[in-house]
């Protein structure tokens, strides 16, 4: 029997996440708001019985961010809940980059019963296709009446069941009309249990791959170990971006962008296998659209898979046939031997004469003191950061890098590694690195299968901390943001526009340096500070992350 006495709208809001949680959702963003207060309070009820982890966010752009992190490292859809106006707008930039990457959202806006829509309603404005194609399905729910709990229910399961197999965002839009909420009894959520998502149902369209001399694997956004793997049993080498989850193994060549211009190695390319989509580049596209070389993308979840060329042949999967072992001693190692030896002259690690520190003699030992002393004492440069930064990172912890011109650095220069990386790749976009690397650090530090938590670094230029700098109030936990500071956007120094444009212009409307405080900024948040100017203190700041952590690394600008 119905009790009257709740309103529908609470009713609906306990079916709808009663129905997310048993179905295998676990995590819900919250920005307050009237209209979707009864989904809040429900939500907040369930959190207190350990059936809901739920993230408070003020501002639904950081929200919207977090709950991609969070979603991207559990691998699970994960909830926002918002009210209605232009809460629903602020979430636009998050869920773009969902939709390009492929990562599952349900995104829950509250909006006023669709009677008031173009009456001039206070904050009230149209949110069905305010989200365009970035919404992979939008589901306008009526305002709830005497069926309000199989509406709910039926509502989440037709989310959830989107979420999974389209791989992107899902608009549910919930008309509510007043009473907004009520109050339930506590025997209402004994019916709450938590379950495991639905299996997503897929077509595989595979194609088989032989051995040969000439492919080249190439690994971007999304790829995934799987690639590292097919590389070795194709016997052939691997270029993987350092986001592309496959930066490892024997066949890793990171100094391709050289070796794509040596003949020797260049022009024996007949094919190439991409698996995910590359971004860091122009090299890997100018590979793909040679006359002569066959392609064969291998998609992911992405809404728009990597097609480089009109000849490019997409498939779900590869199998490899022939055995690549032998082949890899005349075809894949020869280019990772290269790319080795190349970057360790590029950038090989100064060090001391440790035999010095042994010496007998005072003056020996008082020298070797002075070399490590001018060792430590060596300016930052943007190589030596992103290096002590992936040697101090372990495959228990997580790196996120923003859209800075650091990420193309730690792809042009790592050596393989079998860590987790991150980067929010699908539009590359500037902004939310800092809410989305919160987002991954919650969902790791909540993994029940991990054996081990470790810390989340995120690395990202001073315009892209920024951008996001209102991420800060919600950074919890052992993670380090860390600013590298070089006084505006040099990414643009790279490009064409940097040679032509009047310097002062571009100075002031491409670069845009910035001056921020980030020592108040951090003081304002409630973070530890470090400022770091050299290799030692570098070092040192790297090894302090027992609680959030902000450090800015000052780097060169010229």
């Amino acid at each position: 029997m119905i009790d009257e006495s709740v309103a529908p709208a609470t009713r609906w809001a306990l079916a709808f996440l009663r129905g997310l949680v048993s179905r295998g959702v676990r995590d819900i963003v919250i920005s307050p708001g009237s209209r979707s207060q009864a989904l809040a309070l429900v939500a907040a009820e369930l959190a207190d019985r350990r059936l809901l982890a739920v993230h408070v966010v003020i501002d639904e752009r950081v929200g919207a961010y977090l709950a991609l992190g969070l979603a991207v490292e559990s691998k699970r859809p994960v909830a926002i809940v918002v009210t209605s106006g232009t809460a629903v707008a602020n979430l636009h930039p998050g869920v773009l980059e969902a939709h390009h990457a492929g990562v599952p959202l349900i995104v829950v806006t509250a909006d006023r019963p669709d009677a008031l829509r173009s009456t001039g309603a206070n904050q009230t404005t149209t949110h069905i296709g305010a989200f365009g194609v970035a919404a992979r399905k939008t589901i306008d729910s009526a305002p709830p009446g005497a069926d309000a709990e199989g509406a709910g229910d039926a509502c989440a399961a037709e989310a959830v069941s989107a979420a999974v197999n389209e791989s992107g965002p899902i608009h549910v839009n919930a008309q509510f009309a007043e009473p907004l909420s009520s109050t339930l009894d506590a025997h209402e959520f004994d019916s709450v249990t938590p379950g495991e998502l639905p299996a997503a149902v897929t077509a595989r369209d595979s194609v088989e791959v032989a051995v040969a001399d000439g492919t080249v694997v190439v690994a971007g956004y999304g790829a995934g170990a799987r690639a590292e793997q097919w590389a070795r049993e194709l016997g052939a080498p691997l270029i993987a971006e350092i986001a592309s989850g496959a930066h490892f193994g024997p066949h890793l060549v990171t100094d391709y962008r050289h070796l794509l211009s040596v003949p020797e190695f260049a022009d024996a390319i007949t094919s190439v296998v991409v698996v995910g989509r590359p971004t860091l580049s122009r090299e890997i596209t100018a590979l793909c659209a040679r006359e002569g070389v066959a392609v064969t993308v291998v998609r992911g979840p992405e809404a728009h898979p990597y097609r480089p060329t009109e000849r490019a042949h997409l498939v779900d999967g590869i199998t490899v046939t022939g055995d690549g072992d032998d082949l890899a001693k005349s075809w894949a190692l020869p280019w990772a031997r290269r790319s080795r030896i190349t970057i360790d002259e590029k950038f090989a690690e100064p060090a001391a004469n440790v035999e010095g520190s042994l010496a007998e003699k005072h003056a020996d030992r008082a020298d070797f003191a002075r070399q490590e002393m001018l060792i430590q004492r060596q300016p930052v440069t943007p190589e030596m950061f992103v290096r002590a930064v992936w040697d101090v990172t372990w495959p228990h912890d997580r790196l996120v890098f923003g859209a800075s011109r650091l990420i193309r650095v730690a792809d042009s220069i790592l050596p393989g590694k079998p860590l987790t990386v991150h980067s929010n790749r699908g539009l590359s976009g500037i902004d939310g690195t800092i809410a989305t690397a919160q987002g991954i650090a919650a969902a790791a530090m909540a993994d029940p299968e991990a054996t081990q938590h470790g810390v989340t670094r995120v690395v990202l230029g001073d315009l892209a901390a920024q951008h996001d700098i209102g991420a800060l109030a919600n950074v919890r936990g052992r993670i380090q943001v860390i600013v590298g500071n070089d006084g505006g956007g040099r990414i643009f120094d790279d490009l064409p526009v940097a040679e032509t444009a009047n310097p002062t212009h571009f100075e002031r409307v491409m670069r845009t340096p910035q001056n921020i405080d980030f020592e108040a900024a951090a003081r304002a948040f409630g973070l530890d500070f470090h400022r770091v100017t050299t290799r030692g203190e570098l070092t040192a700041a790297l090894s302090e992350f027992a609680r959030p952590t902000l450090v800015e690394v000052v780097l060169p600008r010229d």
